[in-house]
């Protein structure tokens, strides 16, 4: 079984349209977050830190997918679950699932990629492979 992290959060008021409920949007940016909440989990460094030691600057995604099944409002607290579904040579693709209590709220999929540093000026990043050590603390 993969390894799964739930990210918790309470949706605030900011986070909603005017009829109050969660805009489709904020469920990309909470997803981004799980992301990296899930690496932390698994005791990988923070991106800084990985960069000043093998280069890789993060995660960037190359796509991403929602399908909304219920309604959230500001003051509820939910809960994302996330895990890596699938590893291939240089992207990873992540899953997602945004709960309040036994509802589903949203599921999401991202694929992302290790990204390096080729230039500062202009700014080029470039896919790697995936790292072997950071695989196998998210496999642990």
């Amino acid at each position: 079984m993969a390894r799964r992290h739930i990210h918790r959060l309470r949706v605030a008021f900011v986070d909603c349209d005017p009829a109050q409920i969660v805009h489709f949007s904020n469920y990309f940016r909470w997803f981004d977050t799980a992301s990296r909440e899930f690496f932390t989990a698994c005791g990988v460094p923070g991106w800084r830190d990985t960069e000043r030691e093998s280069g890789i600057i993060g995660t960037p995604l190359v796509d991403a997918q929602a399908s909304f099944r219920s309604p959230a409002t500001y003051g509820e607290d939910i809960e994302i679950e996330s895990w890596v579904e699938g590893w291939g040579g240089k992207s990873f693709t992540m899953r997602h699932v945004a709960r309040r209590g036994d509802t589903v709220l949203a599921e999401g999929r991202e694929v992302r990629v290790f990204a390096v540093r080729e230039s500062v000026d202009p700014p080029v990043i470039r896919a790697v492979g995936v790292p072997a050590d950071i695989r196998a603390l998210c496999e642990g």
